[in-house]
């Protein structure tokens, strides 16, 4: 790969910014400056800084991220996107969300620029659990969780797999799903009773948000993790 195409992918301007870098003397590889742009580089083995500081050599990107709400899941909208608070290395290298989250629902989203590996999260044989906390008005009666747990009918008569629903005090629970459908959790609710007035994803699978706590934050994925749907 070309010396700048690597630095532009990695957010470090454009492809002009990037050769007044290179002019500048202040890009080296292996420790030897370079300024050609048409330098050749190895990413996987060559060890590449700018101004002293290292930059990643990863090409692949495997991401957890806790979205936070007003934020639509693309890469590109009218309205703003959850790539504008990532960093810009991440849409430079094809880095796309892995399924969705609604404008309204914040918590866990994953990302990545592995097609294969997005396409097993999202449509892969596994039954792949994602839990969400919900806070909601009116009232789930037995019967309304009862049929949520068995596979409830929404008022379009989509048919919803059976889910796991757990109620807390004050208005909130959790309920797992394994499907992705439109606004699927709000309208179980809704079809049982309820009217959600908060949403958060909490967890995919075995991926939680630890060491995300806080909305906007992300983290790389561990070599176990990203291995959990295979």
């Amino acid at each position: 790969m070309r010396i700048d195409k690597f630095l532009a992918n990695k957010g470090l301007g454009s492809r002009k910014d990037v050769h007044r870098l290179l002019k500048s003397g202040v890009v080296r590889v292996n420790e030897v400056v370079v300024t050609k742009k048409e330098y050749s580089i190895t990413p996987a083995v060559d060890q590449i800084t700018v101004k002293g500081e290292k930059i990643s050599n990863t090409l692949q990107y495997y991401i957890k991220f806790h979205k936070p709400k007003g934020y639509i899941t693309a890469v590109e909208d009218s309205d703003p996107v959850v790539m504008d608070i990532l960093p810009k290395e991440f849409k430079k290298m094809g880095v796309f969300p892995v399924g969705r989250l609604d404008k309204d629902t914040e918590g866990l989203l994953l990302l990545t620029n592995d097609g294969q590996w997005g396409h097993r999260v999202i449509h892969g044989k596994k039954h792949i659990p994602k839990c969400y906390y919900f806070e909601y008005d009116g009232k789930l009666t037995d019967v309304g969780v009862q049929r949520i747990q068995e596979g409830i009918t929404l008022g379009d008569g989509t048919q919803c797999k059976p889910a796991d629903i757990r109620l807390l005090v004050h208005q909130a629970g959790y309920i797992t799903i394994e499907e992705g459908k439109y606004h699927q959790v709000k309208r179980m609710i809704g079809a049982a009773g309820g009217t959600v007035l908060y949403l958060k994803r909490v967890s995919i699978g075995p991926i939680d948000l630890a060491g995300i706590e806080t909305a906007g934050s992300y983290q790389v994925l561990s070599n176990e993790e990203i291995h959990c749907f295979d």
